[in-house]
């Protein structure tokens, strides 16, 4: 199946963001599950649909980079939470969101934040959209002046 690169890039955001819950749940670096998720999960058929391809290239360097810079960006994410303690699939949302805005400055802010944005409506009901938004919105303001 033939995939536009947004889908592909799409897809590839989503598949991050549950190798990153995945690997909060297990509690290892999420550098650790890439290749299984590489291997896999990328493309996979679920209820008889063949889901789009991820962006390998894309998925790879979110892993990668969350995993060496999980500190620094907790360092981002934790001061604009208020107090509150998120669950480990927002916590694994913001992370993928707060390193792809902050090393991929060739793609645009508003893309980025739109496809964590969906990843966030896909699980969630409430407002933890709003609370992405917020949050990615502010950093990339930040990030990118």
């Amino acid at each position: 199946m033939k995939s536009s690169k947004k889908a592909r890039s799409t897809a590839a955001r989503l598949l991050s963001v549950q190798a990153v819950y995945q690997a909060i749940q297990l509690k290892v670096p999420p550098v650790s599950l890439m290749e299984e998720y590489l291997q896999h999960r990328a493309g996979m058929t679920i209820d008889d649909v063949e889901m789009v391809q991820a962006d390998g290239v894309l998925f790879t360097g979110i892993i990668k980079g969350a995993t060496e810079r999980w500190g620094d960006l907790q360092q981002m994410i934790v001061p604009r939470l208020n107090g509150r303690t998120l669950e480990p699939l927002l916590t694994a949302i913001l992370v993928c969101g707060t390193y792809e805005l902050l090393a991929h400055p060739e793609t645009d802010a508003p893309i980025i934040i739109s496809d964590y944005l969906h990843v966030t409506h896909g699980f969630f009901e409430g407002s933890e959209s709003k609370l992405v938004n917020g949050i990615l919105d502010a950093l990339a303001r930040e990030l990118r002046n």
